[in-house]
């Protein structure tokens, strides 16, 4: 398991944290899942990598 640290603004942050507690997960637990999503969406990208 890696560990990234990220800088998000006041707002997003804010933002991010209220979701997190309305779906019952926690904050690292909520940005781990979209960002696994975020990837899964733009898997095509990684076809671009030379073989």
């Amino acid at each position: 398991m890696k560990r990234v640290n990220i800088a998000l603004s006041d707002e997003l942050h804010t933002r991010a944290k209220i979701i997190a507690v309305l779906k019952g997960v926690t904050l690292n637990d909520y940005l781990a899942r979209i960002t696994a999503e975020a990837v899964h969406r733009d898997k095509k990208v990684l076809e671009r990598i030379p073989k």
